[in-house]
């Protein structure tokens, strides 16, 4: 009997050399892959442009909050992932909504500003209906308090500005009004009875909507239910004087912004939006793909906390938009820009560069800093590849003669200054 295999167990069962992140799931290294870097880049640029706060919710979450965020879609709670511990039913971040609305009124931040603009992104994770992990990279907008049609139409430009940067020229803006709760619940009734008598022409989904949310049927893709609902009535027909005015607002502000948008009467956003909403969607080999969806929130902040905080947001999917870019061969070659390189040769001087380093960050210099073994000759290679202007040399000599040797980049000319001078210097040469 000969030895077990290295990677075998005793009973037999095949041991994996290195553990694999799950095929569901994926990595974003930004260092390499020039079109995440992109995206994360230009969309935290748009956030501090706009004046977008930052938000990050957690992972987990008490699984009643995503139970009343999906009050009318039973089927939305059985796909969140749920975590059971000792007295607690918790559940993974499977949108990134409920827990932004969650942090707004539990915070109490209508206590504290009048208008609060936030940004959020982060990964989220569910099942779905087969029980399958499924991921993405979620982002969104949202705005609370004291606004009026001129912030929502702000939001809107910020996400289309934000696709537009990235080269997504065949995206498509489609919009509707639903009215307010008493607007939708008369519509609804008319949809209803629309429907009621088509119900052998619709999908097993939409005949389910229609014991449940029935705006819900506006959403299907089904073929056969598109055509049955070319005929079907439109809510603006239902709307009240003060949403066909907010309505006009809203378009009249897009028109200013110069922002393409379609009018779409049979469109509804998901259960909870309200108001305005929105969809930004793009096609794909004959395959329309939705990037994200907008609206106002203020029932689903009655579901969630009581009260009807004014809330409009937009909520979209950071991956399909890397995806389309790839999809689409649009390329993007990483943003490298350095006020500074530094080239420290040897282990002493490389110590000095550290102390370097710090003085020239505090002055809000950007560096890019390497500590290895490299040689003169490429750093400074690298320092063109960085777009550096200047780069800093400080070899075992230098370093002992506390000196720095500066050179421009682009010319070749370079001069010996001494260490308590440099920082004047370089900010002198940048124009600072």
């Amino acid at each position: 009997m000969g030895r077990p295999r290295k990677n075998q167990t005793t009973s037999g069962a095949y041991v994996p050399k290195k553990v694999q992140g799950l095929p569901e799931q994926e990595d974003i290294l930004s260092e390499t892959d020039g079109l995440w870097s992109a995206v994360l880049k230009r969309f935290n640029k748009l956030c501090r442009v706009y004046g977008f706060e930052r938000v990050e919710p957690p992972l987990l979450e008490d699984v009643r909050l995503y139970e009343q965020f999906y009050k009318n879609s039973p089927k939305l709670v059985q796909q969140t992932l749920q975590v059971s511990m000792p007295g607690k039913s918790l559940a993974l971040r499977g949108n990134l909504l409920p827990g932004v609305l969650r942090a707004y009124y539990q915070q109490k931040v209508y206590d504290k500003s009048q208008l609060s603009k936030w940004a959020f992104s982060g990964f989220t994770v569910s099942q779905n209906a087969a029980s399958e992990l499924q991921s993405d990279f979620s982002f969104g907008f949202e705005v609370f308090g004291a606004f009026n049609h001129l912030t929502e139409a702000q939001v809107v430009g910020s996400v289309w500005e934000f696709l537009q940067s990235l080269g997504l020229k065949d995206s498509i803006l489609e919009i509707n009004h639903i009215g307010k709760e008493e607007c939708q619940v008369a519509y609804s009734q008319s949809l209803q009875d629309f429907l009621v008598g088509k119900k052998y022409q619709l999908c097993d989904d939409c005949n389910e909507h229609m014991q449940g949310r029935v705006l819900n049927v506006l959403r299907c893709n089904n073929l056969d239910c598109q055509a049955v609902l070319s005929e079907a009535p439109a809510i603006l027909d239902f709307l009240d004087e003060g949403s066909r005015k907010h309505f006009t607002s809203i378009l009249e502000a897009l028109d200013e912004l110069g922002i393409p948008y379609q009018l779409n009467p049979l469109y509804a956003g998901p259960d909870g939006h309200s108001r305005t909403n929105l969809v930004i969607k793009t096609k794909f080999k004959d395959e329309t793909i939705i990037i994200g969806e907008g609206g106002y929130h203020e029932s689903i902040m009655q579901n969630l906390c009581g009260k009807n905080y004014c809330c409009f947001g937009f909520s979209g999917s950071l991956s399909k938009v890397r995806q389309l870019l790839e999809a689409n061969k649009i390329t993007a070659a990483r943003e490298i820009k350095n006020d500074v390189f530094l080239v420290p040769l040897g282990e002493l001087a490389a110590k000095k560069s550290l102390r370097l380093f710090r003085d020239l960050t505090v002055e809000k210099i950007s560096v890019y800093d390497h500590f290895g073994n490299a040689g003169v000759k490429n750093q400074l290679k690298a320092a063109e590849t960085y777009h550096s202007p200047l780069a800093l040399i400080m070899g075992q000599k230098e370093a002992m003669d506390e000196m720095v040797i500066l050179r421009d980049v682009k010319s070749g000319m370079q001069e010996i200054i001494s260490y308590d001078k440099i920082v004047q210097e370089v900010k002198k040469r940048l124009g600072r």
